[in-house]
């Protein structure tokens, strides 16, 4: 009766942080959408948040949304799939594969 007892904890346990963590990664903040970025060849984040963010300062809010996938806050790679919030309404300001060619970086 104790081990059944015990097990039903550690289930009910599990389930509440299952269920905690995936409420948090779907809800963001309000008035954002998330949009997923394959990270090309050229692209740091500093551009990226300029792109998504509108501000190249803000890189650190792509970071901390990625950091299970970001391991050097100097480098990112190729082929990475990273999460960006962006607010509902945002539309591209510009052709962002266009911008990185014409600086040199492909």
């Amino acid at each position: 009766m104790k081990i059944l007892k015990m097990t039903l904890i550690l289930f009910g346990f599990i389930l509440l942080s299952f269920l905690y963590v995936n409420a948090d990664a779907n809800s963001s903040e309000p008035g954002k959408r998330l949009i997923v970025h394959t990270v090309k060849r050229g692209e740091e984040l500093h551009l990226l948040a300029g792109y998504y963010l509108l501000n190249s300062r803000e890189w650190y809010k792509i970071h901390s949304w990625n950091s299970d996938v970001i391991k050097n806050t100097n480098r990112i790679n190729p082929g990475q799939d990273l999460m960006v919030y962006v607010n509902n309404d945002w539309q591209p300001p510009y052709n962002l594969d266009e911008y990185v060619q014409s600086i040199g970086r492909r």
